[in-house]
């Protein structure tokens, strides 16, 4: 969870590469006159792409973009001997490029898929993206409209430390930046489906109202993902009884919701 202090981690330098992923230091003045996230800040990717730079430094405001997470959807992969690149949309601006180097290889994920992103912020050639080092599916949809609360949330409570010249750099822990973060590279997975049936499954149980959720109503959630894909997806479930359809034949609920 997200609070005043940021994501937290224990480690003092976290990840590494050779580009290194360390949080730098800063100096004193920089640290009376911007607000540090220390470590991990949910942000989107029109922060990042409209950041002001100074250095090799970005910032929202008065707050310092050094390690961010982002959750978006992968629109286009381009493997190359020595990294791989994805662009990542999370309809908040134009996609942004998230890259992983051969040391910190991350099995490939596949365009059309939803996921959580943990990485620097670089700018090559006045280009701006992500040098990643952990990338993980998202399972369960919640978790784009929670991480749109946590971006709103974390930033609320930094803009109040730096408005009150407060420093935000708390200690932290492990339970962010590990595989307990959200554990949602297993969560509200079920065995056998593949990523498109589990996150159409997902929002279908997500959906609370007396007819369940319609098919149009879970493409605009899976945006990329061809209506094709989602309506196969349902056709799968609803024959293997995860869901079934109830005013008529475009409105389904979970079995288990």
């Amino acid at each position: 969870m997200w609070n005043q202090g940021g994501y937290q981690d224990q480690g003092q330098g976290g990840f590494s590469s050779p580009g290194g992923f360390g949080t730098p230091q800063g100096t004193q003045g920089d640290r009376k006159s911007r607000n540090r996230a220390q470590n991990v800040l949910p942000c989107t990717t029109a922060e990042i792409l409209s950041a002001t730079q100074n250095d090799d430094k970005f910032y929202s405001g008065e707050i310092e973009l050094s390690q961010i997470t982002i959750v978006g959807l992968i629109i286009a992969v381009k493997e190359s001997p020595t990294r791989i690149d994805y662009e990542v949309d999370d309809m908040t601006g134009p996609p942004l490029e998230e890259s992983v180097p051969e040391p910190e290889r991350i099995a490939a994920l596949r365009e059309n898929t939803y996921v959580r992103v943990y990485g620097t912020v670089r700018s090559f050639g006045g280009k701006r993206n992500v040098t990643a080092f952990k990338m993980v599916p998202v399972m369960d949809m919640n978790e784009v409209t929670y991480h749109m609360l946590e971006v709103t949330h974390s930033h609320l409570a930094l803009s109040k430390h730096a408005a009150s010249g407060m420093s935000s750099g708390a200690p932290m822990n492990s339970s962010t930046m590990g595989d307990n973060i959200y554990n949602n590279q297993d969560s509200g997975m079920i065995s056998g489906l593949n990523q498109v049936q589990n996150q159409v499954h997902s929002i279908i149980q997500s959906n609370v109202t007396e007819e369940g959720a319609s098919i149009e109503n879970v493409c605009k959630q899976l945006r990329g993902v061809p209506e094709r894909s989602v309506r196969e997806a349902i056709e799968f479930l609803s024959s293997e009884g995860h869901i079934y359809s109830t005013i008529d034949e475009d409105h389904y609920k979970a079995t288990d919701s």
